[in-house]
């Protein structure tokens, strides 16, 4: 009796204990499936593939292993991250892949293998995929009909961009042949390549120069010399190019002798005559003129500039046609 109760508990613990590993190992079960659209294409059609990883919370999955090279299929794309999904059973996991096929015949895809880890366990674990096979047909041909040409190129409108460059070219090459017949035609001609500014008036630079002078106070420094130097050759420079007269290498008679010189209204002459006297003075007498003659020579330097500005003559008008009356 003893022993019989002895053995009774004894299978009560074993199945006690049973129930308990069995539970735990089947929770800790990690499935892998392929899934496909159809297990029939075409050649060049797309296939998508599908691998689902059922497993427990605790499980942290790996990417699908995939060999270098499918005998008869071709990788076209490939997830890149599985959606999840849960379910009573645990966590659903997909990763889609997409193949297709250029041979015709029966291909076995082969099985994929997911590396999984359960928990604190470092320890890689598999999963794998069971092969299936798919039935890749050729494209049909109807033998009764004639054999087509090949087809031509398809022939595209030429964009701006690609146009472009042709006429950068184009535009390139007549500038140069431009500028080629504009440097002989110069030459030719004996003018100068690069235009050149018309010169200014005589008056505007003689005005400019003494205006520069009177502002830079140069008597008022003791430069009494060179000041009075500095307004005779801005005058003599003037006469040079109104008059040409050779002023600057003249004496103060020879220039106020000068025909030309000497054909001007006294009063005009008379401003000249003073300036260059009194400049003489200082140059060559060592005269120290009072302060208000030096203000009067930069002013008669000015009115005898202004007094001769060439002027342009107004052009007469034409004549107008009279009619005759009968």
């Amino acid at each position: 009796m003893v022993t019989a109760l002895r053995h009774f508990r004894t299978a009560i613990l074993c199945a006690v204990l049973l129930f308990l590993f069995g539970s735990g190992a089947d929770a800790q079960t990690v499935t892998a499936v392929a899934k496909v659209d159809t297990n029939t294409i075409t050649v060049g059609d797309w296939l998508n593939v599908s691998i689902e990883v059922l497993h427990p919370g605790n499980v942290v999955l790996g990417a699908p292993e995939l060999p270098d090279s499918i005998p008869g299929f071709d990788l076209v794309k490939r997830g890149t991250a599985p959606s999840a999904a849960q379910n009573d059973g645990g966590t659903l996991e997909r990763t889609l892949l997409t193949v297709t096929a250029f041979d015709s015949g029966s291909f076995q895809f082969p099985a994929v293998r997911i590396p999984y880890m359960v928990g604190a366990d470092t320890a890689r674990k598999y999963a794998a995929t069971q092969p299936f096979s798919v039935l890749v047909h050729g494209v049909a041909v109807d033998t009764s009909l004639a054999i087509k040409d090949i087809k031509p190129p398809l022939s595209l409108p030429l964009s701006f961009m690609e146009i472009l460059p042709y006429l950068l070219g184009v535009l390139l090459v007549a500038g140069l042949v431009w500028l080629f017949l504009y440097i002989r035609k110069k030459r030719k001609r004996g003018e100068s390549i690069i235009p050149v500014a018309p010169p200014r008036p005589p008056h505007e630079l003689a005005l400019e120069q003494l205006n520069a002078l009177e502002a830079d106070h140069l008597w008022q420094r003791g430069k009494i010399k060179e000041f009075h130097s500095r307004v005779t050759e801005i005058v003599r420079a003037y006469i040079e190019l109104r008059f040409h007269v050779m002023a600057l290498e003249q004496t103060s008679d020879e220039v106020l002798s000068s025909s030309t010189i000497a054909e001007l209204p006294k009063e005009t002459t008379a401003h000249l005559r003073t300036m260059l006297v009194r400049a003489d003075l200082v140059k060559f007498a060592k005269f120290e003129p009072p302060k208000e003659e030096h203000d009067a020579s930069i002013a008669s330097a000015k009115t005898f500039v202004e007094s001769t500005i060439e002027r342009e003559e107004p052009k007469a008008p034409e004549p107008q046609p009279t009619e005759l009356s009968a």
